[in-house]
């Protein structure tokens, strides 16, 4: 689940001012609330990522991350029925996880639901460093295989 979560944390923060006009797209939010609105969603993804990385905040990160996805599917449904536009740039350049926001959030929260009503002991502080570790990792050669996959196909 963190990569989840630190994934499009990664390629918003990449892209700042992408994250911005995705945000107004959805038309919630006056112009000049957008720098905020963005960096609390970066704010929150960054902790989700943490969290689920670390076995920090047990059943909390569970809800941060079932309110955040079903506030985002909100609006993508929303931003879908008034404009037509059904994706999103969630995670930057990764497409396939871009196409169908909606089933794909609905997907996560059913994983996040599952993943909540498992009971686990949280490691020690080097298993959550690896684990940290792991997820950047991970997430970074993802971008890596999807930036040498669009360059193969130029």
């Amino acid at each position: 689940m963190s990569v989840l979560f630190f994934l499009p944390f990664y390629m918003k923060l990449r892209s700042f001012e992408g994250l911005k006009v995705e945000i107004y797209s959805y038309g919630v939010l006056p112009a000049f609330l957008l720098p905020l609105a963005a960096i609390t969603v970066l704010v929150v993804e960054f902790l989700l990522f943490l969290f689920f990385a670390t076995g920090w905040a047990d059943g909390w990160k569970h809800l941060m991350g079932i309110g955040m996805l079903a506030a985002f599917t909100w609006l993508t449904w929303r931003k879908k029925k008034n404009t037509g536009v059904g994706t999103c740039a969630c995670f930057g350049n990764i497409g396939f996880l871009n196409r169908f926001p909606i089933y794909r959030n609905f997907a996560l929260m059913i994983f996040l639901l599952i993943d909540a009503s498992f009971n686990r002991e949280r490691g020690d502080v080097y298993s959550m460093i690896y684990s940290l570790v792991f997820v950047m990792a991970l997430s970074f050669s993802i971008e890596v295989v999807q930036l040498l996959r669009k360059r193969n196909e130029a």
